[in-house]
Protein backbone atom coordinates (compact mmCIF):
# COMPACT_ATOMS: atom_id res chain seq x y z
CA UNK A 1 0.00 0.00 0.00
CA UNK A 2 1.26 3.11 -0.46
CA UNK A 3 0.11 7.22 -0.06
CA UNK A 4 2.14 10.06 0.62
CA UNK A 5 5.74 9.89 1.94
CA UNK A 6 5.68 10.76 6.17
CA UNK A 7 8.90 11.99 5.35
CA UNK A 8 7.36 14.76 3.06
CA UNK A 9 5.72 17.41 5.34
CA UNK A 10 2.50 19.24 3.51
CA UNK A 11 1.77 22.39 4.11
CA UNK A 12 -2.42 23.93 4.21
CA UNK A 13 -3.95 26.76 5.71
CA UNK A 14 -6.83 25.52 8.00
CA UNK A 15 -10.02 26.35 5.89
CA UNK A 16 -8.55 24.98 3.21
CA UNK A 17 -9.46 21.57 1.13
CA UNK A 18 -6.34 18.97 1.01
CA UNK A 19 -6.64 16.18 -1.26
CA UNK A 20 -5.46 13.01 -0.26
CA UNK A 21 -4.84 10.56 -2.58
CA UNK A 22 -3.04 7.02 -2.39
CA UNK A 23 -2.76 3.20 -3.99
CA UNK A 24 -4.62 0.24 -1.94
CA UNK A 25 -3.93 -3.45 -4.51
CA UNK A 26 -6.24 -6.27 -3.64
CA UNK A 27 -8.35 -3.96 -1.01
CA UNK A 28 -11.91 -2.10 -1.76
CA UNK A 29 -11.88 0.20 1.25
CA UNK A 30 -9.18 2.29 3.25
CA UNK A 31 -9.80 3.60 7.11
CA UNK A 32 -7.98 7.18 7.45
CA UNK A 33 -7.96 9.12 10.49
CA UNK A 34 -5.57 11.87 11.91
CA UNK A 35 -3.53 12.21 15.16
CA UNK A 36 -2.22 15.94 16.12
CA UNK A 37 -2.62 18.82 18.28
CA UNK A 38 -6.13 18.55 20.56
CA UNK A 39 -6.79 14.97 18.86
CA UNK A 40 -7.54 11.87 20.80
CA UNK A 41 -4.24 9.95 21.34
CA UNK A 42 -4.49 7.04 19.16
CA UNK A 43 -6.57 9.26 16.51
CA UNK A 44 -9.61 10.53 15.28
CA UNK A 45 -12.05 10.73 12.40
CA UNK A 46 -11.00 13.30 9.74
CA UNK A 47 -14.29 15.04 10.00
CA UNK A 48 -14.14 15.00 13.56
CA UNK A 49 -11.38 16.19 15.88
CA UNK A 50 -12.89 14.87 19.39
CA UNK A 51 -14.28 11.13 17.60
CA UNK A 52 -11.55 8.91 18.79
CA UNK A 53 -11.27 5.49 16.36
CA UNK A 54 -11.77 2.38 17.91
CA UNK A 55 -9.77 -0.69 16.73
CA UNK A 56 -11.90 -2.98 15.55
CA UNK A 57 -15.19 -0.52 14.87
CA UNK A 58 -14.98 0.42 10.78
CA UNK A 59 -17.66 3.23 11.87
CA UNK A 60 -15.38 5.15 13.99
CA UNK A 61 -13.28 5.51 10.92
CA UNK A 62 -13.40 7.84 7.87
CA UNK A 63 -13.55 5.06 5.35
CA UNK A 64 -12.55 5.94 1.54
CA UNK A 65 -13.62 3.25 -1.27
CA UNK A 66 -10.84 2.24 -3.09
CA UNK A 67 -11.30 2.36 -7.10
CA UNK A 68 -9.01 0.50 -9.74
CA UNK A 69 -6.16 -0.10 -7.09
CA UNK A 70 -6.38 3.89 -6.15
CA UNK A 71 -8.40 6.15 -3.22
CA UNK A 72 -9.01 9.82 -3.04
CA UNK A 73 -9.78 11.94 -0.07
CA UNK A 74 -10.36 15.49 -0.39
CA UNK A 75 -9.89 16.75 3.66
CA UNK A 76 -12.32 20.09 4.48
CA UNK A 77 -10.25 20.97 6.99
CA UNK A 78 -12.98 24.17 7.60
CA UNK A 79 -15.65 21.55 8.34
CA UNK A 80 -13.86 19.50 10.77
CA UNK A 81 -16.42 19.13 14.12
CA UNK A 82 -14.36 20.39 16.83
CA UNK A 83 -12.55 22.24 15.02
CA UNK A 84 -8.47 22.49 14.39
CA UNK A 85 -5.64 24.23 16.00
CA UNK A 86 -2.44 25.09 13.84
CA UNK A 87 0.21 22.46 14.10
CA UNK A 88 1.51 19.40 12.51
CA UNK A 89 -0.95 16.36 11.71
CA UNK A 90 -0.49 12.61 10.70
CA UNK A 91 -3.43 11.20 8.43
CA UNK A 92 -2.97 7.79 8.38
CA UNK A 93 -4.75 5.24 5.66
CA UNK A 94 -4.59 1.70 6.94
CA UNK A 95 -6.16 -1.67 5.06
CA UNK A 96 -8.38 -2.41 8.34
CA UNK A 97 -10.07 -0.63 10.99
CA UNK A 98 -7.22 -0.06 13.68
CA UNK A 99 -5.95 2.78 15.55
CA UNK A 100 -2.54 4.34 16.01
CA UNK A 101 -1.34 2.13 18.69
CA UNK A 102 -2.40 -0.98 16.35
CA UNK A 103 -0.63 -0.61 13.54
CA UNK A 104 2.22 -3.16 13.30
CA UNK A 105 1.55 -5.49 11.20
CA UNK A 106 -1.07 -3.63 9.09
CA UNK A 107 0.02 -2.67 5.50
CA UNK A 108 -1.16 1.37 6.04
CA UNK A 109 0.51 4.70 4.45
CA UNK A 110 1.35 7.88 6.55
CA UNK A 111 1.87 11.95 5.67
CA UNK A 112 2.55 14.44 7.71
CA UNK A 113 0.62 17.72 7.40
CA UNK A 114 1.40 21.32 8.69
CA UNK A 115 -1.71 23.60 9.28
CA UNK A 116 -1.15 27.08 9.66
CA UNK A 117 -3.91 30.02 10.76
CA UNK A 118 -5.91 31.23 8.19
CA UNK A 119 -5.06 34.63 7.36
CA UNK A 120 -7.91 37.17 7.98
CA UNK A 121 -6.24 40.66 7.91
CA UNK A 122 -4.18 42.54 5.41
CA UNK A 123 -1.30 45.41 4.87
CA UNK A 124 -0.51 48.80 3.86
CA UNK A 125 2.82 49.77 2.71
CA UNK A 126 2.70 53.41 2.55
CA UNK A 127 5.62 55.68 0.95
CA UNK A 128 5.41 58.92 0.10
CA UNK A 129 8.06 61.60 -2.02
CA UNK A 130 9.49 63.48 0.10
CA UNK A 131 9.31 60.66 2.64
CA UNK A 132 8.00 62.11 6.55
CA UNK A 133 4.26 62.42 5.63
CA UNK A 134 1.43 62.10 8.35
CA UNK A 135 -0.51 59.45 6.92
CA UNK A 136 -4.29 58.81 8.35
CA UNK A 137 -6.72 55.90 7.58
CA UNK A 138 -10.53 56.89 7.72
CA UNK A 139 -9.59 60.03 9.53
CA UNK A 140 -7.26 58.25 12.06
CA UNK A 141 -3.29 59.14 12.39
CA UNK A 142 -1.24 56.07 11.71
CA UNK A 143 2.66 57.23 12.17
CA UNK A 144 5.01 59.10 8.92
CA UNK A 145 6.15 57.97 5.97
CA UNK A 146 7.87 54.93 4.91
CA UNK A 147 4.91 53.14 6.73
CA UNK A 148 3.30 49.95 7.68
CA UNK A 149 -0.10 48.93 8.80
CA UNK A 150 -0.51 45.59 9.17
CA UNK A 151 -3.15 43.65 10.93
CA UNK A 152 -5.97 45.68 9.32
CA UNK A 153 -8.98 44.05 8.69
CA UNK A 154 -10.73 43.71 4.99
CA UNK A 155 -12.39 46.42 3.22
CA UNK A 156 -12.23 49.81 1.80
CA UNK A 157 -9.98 52.49 3.19
CA UNK A 158 -9.64 56.25 2.96
CA UNK A 159 -5.86 57.04 3.40
CA UNK A 160 -4.65 61.01 3.58
CA UNK A 161 -1.27 62.61 3.49
CA UNK A 162 0.27 65.34 4.24
CA UNK A 163 3.31 67.42 4.83
CA UNK A 164 3.83 71.05 6.12
CA UNK A 165 4.58 72.82 2.46
CA UNK A 166 2.68 70.65 0.41
CA UNK A 167 -0.33 70.03 -1.20
CA UNK A 168 -2.00 67.22 0.95
CA UNK A 169 -3.09 63.88 -1.11
CA UNK A 170 -5.63 60.72 -1.12
CA UNK A 171 -6.65 58.11 -2.70
CA UNK A 172 -9.07 54.90 -1.71
CA UNK A 173 -7.61 51.73 -1.28
CA UNK A 174 -9.56 48.28 -1.11
CA UNK A 175 -7.47 45.44 1.51
CA UNK A 176 -7.94 42.11 1.13
CA UNK A 177 -6.76 39.27 3.48
CA UNK A 178 -3.16 37.97 3.28
CA UNK A 179 -2.66 40.98 0.68
CA UNK A 180 0.24 43.66 0.94
CA UNK A 181 -0.94 47.09 -1.22
CA UNK A 182 1.86 48.77 -1.82
CA UNK A 183 0.30 52.85 -2.20
CA UNK A 184 3.57 55.39 -3.33
CA UNK A 185 2.21 59.11 -3.56
CA UNK A 186 3.97 61.94 -4.77
CA UNK A 187 3.41 65.67 -2.69
CA UNK A 188 3.54 68.82 -4.50
CA UNK A 189 5.28 71.88 -3.10
CA UNK A 190 2.16 74.27 -2.62
CA UNK A 191 2.20 77.87 -4.00
CA UNK A 192 2.46 80.77 -1.63
CA UNK A 193 -0.23 83.02 -0.47
CA UNK A 194 -0.54 86.66 -0.14
CA UNK A 195 -0.78 86.49 3.34
CA UNK A 196 2.60 84.49 3.09
CA UNK A 197 4.54 87.93 2.01
CA UNK A 198 6.13 89.97 4.36
CA UNK A 199 4.33 93.28 5.40
CA UNK A 200 6.20 96.47 4.45
CA UNK A 201 7.36 98.26 7.55
CA UNK A 202 5.49 101.34 8.78
CA UNK A 203 7.54 104.34 10.27
CA UNK A 204 5.66 105.65 13.20
CA UNK A 205 6.79 109.66 13.78
CA UNK A 206 8.44 109.95 16.53
CA UNK A 207 6.73 112.90 19.27
CA UNK A 208 8.35 115.01 21.50
CA UNK A 209 6.72 114.70 24.88
CA UNK A 210 7.15 117.70 27.47
CA UNK A 211 7.52 120.25 24.87
CA UNK A 212 6.03 123.29 25.85
CA UNK A 213 4.23 125.21 22.25
CA UNK A 214 5.03 128.95 22.02
CA UNK A 215 2.00 130.57 22.50
CA UNK A 216 -0.26 132.34 19.73
CA UNK A 217 -0.55 135.92 19.63
CA UNK A 218 -3.90 137.33 18.81
CA UNK A 219 -3.53 140.09 15.41
CA UNK A 220 -3.78 143.51 15.78
CA UNK A 221 -6.83 143.65 13.63
CA UNK A 222 -8.69 141.74 15.93
CA UNK A 223 -7.99 143.48 19.25
CA UNK A 224 -9.36 146.75 17.30
CA UNK A 225 -12.46 145.18 17.14
CA UNK A 226 -12.92 144.06 20.39
CA UNK A 227 -12.25 147.27 21.36
CA UNK A 228 -14.19 149.27 19.42
CA UNK A 229 -17.31 146.77 20.98
CA UNK A 230 -16.31 147.55 24.54
CA UNK A 231 -16.64 151.12 23.91
CA UNK A 232 -19.47 151.21 22.08
CA UNK A 233 -21.40 148.38 24.47
CA UNK A 234 -19.94 151.39 27.15
CA UNK A 235 -22.29 154.10 25.58
CA UNK A 236 -25.51 152.08 24.84
CA UNK A 237 -25.00 151.33 28.57
CA UNK A 238 -25.54 155.62 29.44
CA UNK A 239 -27.95 156.14 27.16
CA UNK A 240 -30.27 154.24 29.13
CA UNK A 241 -28.86 155.44 32.73
CA UNK A 242 -30.47 158.69 31.30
Amino acid sequence: MTGHASAEVRNGTIGEVIGLSGTAPGFDVVYLFMTGPGVPQYGSRMDSSVSPVVTGDPDSFTQVVVDGDLWNYSWQTGRVSGGLAPGLYTVYASTAPVAADALSGIPYSETDIFLSKPVTTGTFHIQSVPPGAQVEANGKYSGNTPLDLPDLDPGTYLINISLQGYVPENGVYDLSAGETKQISMELKPALPSATDSPLPLTTIPETIAGTAQPPTRAPLSSLIVIASLVIGLGMMIGLIQK
